[in-house]
């Protein structure tokens, strides 16, 4: 029995040391990001948490080309070495020119149109007769973008509206996008009492809202927000086939607390003197476009350029975030409390805490609409600002500008 019970402890303390093992392998492989950018002329420097040295992998394409006296390729890898002396990890390295831009932090109003019409749900109806149908109902799905009907396009709501009545009861084919797949649908519209045809679906094709300039380059294009923007009924990225971005007043603030998330109020002036760009993308690292050339004249003269900071150039401690929550726009600090280079969501590389008294009494922490805040540190941009915890809006997550600037 004493050898038994002797037998299943060593058991235990194997477990618990593999364990240890593992997680300390992936504790170590997490802290080294897999690729870097370095600017040329260069050599790799880094904040990591843990003591590395990088060595150099040549391939035979590099090694026959300094034979040759040649120029090498802009792109090699390194083995990091725990203390200079264990393998641990290859890493990508990227030989870059030396990149500036102009750093924001205003908060602007965004408006877009979808591409066709977006299917928000399906719904039961009652026809004249008083019975109930749903003649959408597993035909066409939440997130179907509807782009024709007949081979009629459509592009905004008020032409489904037309082309459901001129068919009125009859079959129509209707063409949608579905997850980046064209597919076509035969449906039938329903007669209700007011002598209109409906097919049971709640659409939209635009949508609206507040959010942050990160930056802008010296050619004028912009990025703003760190996040996609999405649809709240389906929860997919919104497909936008145009917008635009407008001058905010920001009005008041609802200061975060746990467990609700504030926001920013303000006031977006539409029209064409108010416009500052237009919107050429929408992906899950933030909305892009190109400023009109009088509101870039107009900002780079009162914006810093600043280097962009590299996952190696940074590290946790004192950092900076840009808003203009009170009027205008503000450096407010923060503590950058981790660097997650494996982030499953690339929107929240950068954990962060706000220190700043005089933004946490204003807003709390991070509220809606400070999406895409830049974040500074030693004078460089490093991330911008992407999302808050709801039972903590002092403490938020960050995008790394990398990330939004070669998307």
């Amino acid at each position: 029995m004493r050898f038994f019970s002797a037998k299943i402890y060593k058991n235990v303390i194997w477990l618990y040391l593999t364990v240890f093992v593992c997680f300390a392998y992936t504790t170590l492989m997490n802290s080294i990001p897999d690729h870097i950018y370095i600017k040329e002329g260069e050599e790799i420097h880094s904040h990591f948490s843990v003591p590395v040295e990088f060595e150099k992998v040549e391939d035979e394409q590099e090694v026959f080309a300094k034979k040759r006296n040649a120029a090498t390729k802009e792109n090699y890898t390194v083995v990091c070495k725990l203390c200079g002396v264990i393998p641990i990890k290859h890493m990508e390295v990227s030989v870059i020119q030396p990149q500036s831009v102009f750093v924001s932090g205003r908060v602007i109003g965004i408006y877009g149109h979808t591409s066709g019409v977006l299917v928000l749900d399906t719904t039961t109806i009652e026809d004249k007769n008083g019975i109930k149908c749903a003649p959408a109902e597993n035909r066409i799905m939440p997130g179907d973008y509807i782009l024709a009907v007949n081979d009629m396009e459509i592009n905004e709501k008020e032409d489904l509206i037309s082309m459901i009545n001129s068919c009125q009861m009859e079959d129509m084919v209707v063409t949608v996008s579905r997850k980046g797949e064209y597919v076509k649908v035969l449906v039938s519209a329903v007669e209700v009492k007011d002598g209109s045809y409906m097919l049971g679906i709640w659409v939209k094709d635009d949508m609206a809202g507040i959010g942050t300039m990160t930056y802008y380059s010296e050619n004028g294009s912009f990025g703003a927000l760190g996040h996609g923007i999405g649809d709240g009924e389906t929860g997919e990225l919104l497909s936008m086939s145009d917008g635009s971005i407008y001058y905010t007043k920001v009005l008041d603030v609802t200061k975060g607390k746990k467990g609700e998330p504030g926001e920013l109020e303000g006031l977006i002036y539409y029209g064409k003197q108010n416009q500052l760009g237009r919107l050429i993308g929408n992906d899950s690292l933030g909305i892009y476009g190109i400023l009109d050339e009088e509101d870039y004249l107009e900002f780079s003269q009162a914006d810093a350029l600043l280097e962009i900071g590299y996952k190696q150039d940074f590290q946790t401690g004192k950092a900076y975030i840009l808003s203009d929550v009170d009027g205008e726009v503000k450096p407010y600090e923060i503590e950058i409390s981790e660097i997650d280079y494996q982030a499953k969501d690339s929107n929240k590389g950068i954990h962060f805490t706000v220190t700043d008294e005089e933004l946490l009494e204003k807003t709390g922490g991070i509220v809606q609409g400070m999406s895409g805040s830049p974040i500074i540190q030693n004078e460089k941009i490093i991330g911008a600002v992407t999302h808050v915890l709801v039972n903590d809006p002092a403490r938020g997550y960050g995008i790394f500008i990398e990330n939004m600037i070669e998307h």
